[in-house]
């Protein structure tokens, strides 16, 4: 293993540690709140955290980091964790199949990653025949790949073999080992990657494709036993979200923590992107739940006849605008 790799994996393990200690509040049991990682998406959650914005609003809320979008949402099932930061695609499949499962907000409605080849592929064609490596079927990764080859001329069924690795790290690694050609990778593993040689074949944050990348997910019932914690949990959630894109040094302290960077350019480029793909209003894009659906569709056939608005409930974001919420969190 090579040393970009290992320290990859190291940074993922520290990760598991610092995600463990335990948060003080005023309920006797925090909120588990899993984040699907490790990824940009965690910024959202560990700035809010510590930033004591939960806490603000009477929550005790503790983030615990899963491997990938399919494996948090079993553990939402169990009922142990209370609120999810996923991708869409997670949602629409367990909601069709059964589940109760729901989006009520969004903090990135586009597509963060970038391609990432192995140094000897410099174009897309050149992925012919070779083998991309996603998280786990049915994740966000997966729905972006097959999305992004398709934008690109290529069928994902035949053109290419799709391999689950796992994490961000975990894929990395495989790409420096010469397992895979290429993979799905965002800040700041991307920039890392490119400055070890590698080449990114495209930023397709850069494509603005409408895409549930980021969105809270609860499920029905919890709604129904627990309106006013919902509400207080998006409360703290999309202040900090707004907190991360006005406290600059703040942020990137949580970026250099968490994603286990310490390098400026690496740090200044992630939070650059994590302002190039945030979305303000808190709602979830229903062009890019509609496309999460077609993709979801050719795994879960019962999704096809689903409508977007079938996965999302906005009545709290529409109780927040209401009651001025959004007005106040304006600089």
């Amino acid at each position: 293993m090579n040393r970009f790799a290992l320290s990859l994996v190291n940074g993922l393990l520290a990760l598991a540690l610092l995600t463990a200690y335990p948060c003080w509040a005023n309920s006797e049991k925090p909120l588990i709140v899993g984040v699907a990682g490790p990824a940009i998406n965690m910024v959202y959650s560990f700035v809010t955290r510590d930033a004591g914005l939960w806490q603000k609003y009477g929550l005790d809320s503790r983030v615990v980091v899963f491997e990938s979008g399919s494996i948090l949402a079993q553990a939402a099932l169990s009922g142990e964790v209370k609120f999810s930061i996923s991708s869409g695609p997670a949602t629409i499949a367990s909601r069709t199949q059964g589940a109760d499962s729901i989006i009520i907000g969004a903090a990135v409605n586009t597509l963060p990653y970038s391609v990432v080849a192995a140094k000897h592929i410099t174009k897309w064609s050149q992925l012919k025949g070779k083998k991309v490596a996603i998280s786990r079927l049915g994740s966000g990764t997966d729905t972006a790949m097959r999305m992004v080859l398709k934008k690109f001329g290529m069928d994902p069924a035949k053109d290419v073999t799709i391999l689950q690795v796992g994490t961000q790290p975990a894929r990395v690694q495989a790409l420096a080992a010469g397992a895979i050609d290429a993979t799905l990778i965002s800040p700041p593993l991307d920039l890392a990657a490119k400055k070890q040689g590698y080449n990114i074949l495209v930023n397709i944050a850069a494509l603005g494709i409408p895409y549930p990348q980021t969105v809270i997910e609860t499920t029905d019932r919890f709604i129904k036993e627990n309106p006013q914690t919902v509400k207080h949990f998006l409360k703290g959630f999309l202040e900090g979200v707004r907190y991360a894109a006005t406290h600059r040094d703040h942020t990137k302290k949580v970026i250099t923590k968490y994603l286990m960077t310490a390098d400026p350019e690496v740090v200044d480029a992630t939070y650059e992107s994590y302002l190039q793909v945030t979305d303000y209003s808190g709602y979830p894009n229903l062009e890019g739940i509609r496309n999460a659906i077609d993709e979801v569709a050719q795994r879960v056939p019962a999704a096809k006849y689903k409508k977007p608005e079938e996965f999302v409930n906005t009545r709290f974001l529409k109780e927040l605008e209401k009651e001025g919420f959004f007005k106040q969190l304006r600089p």
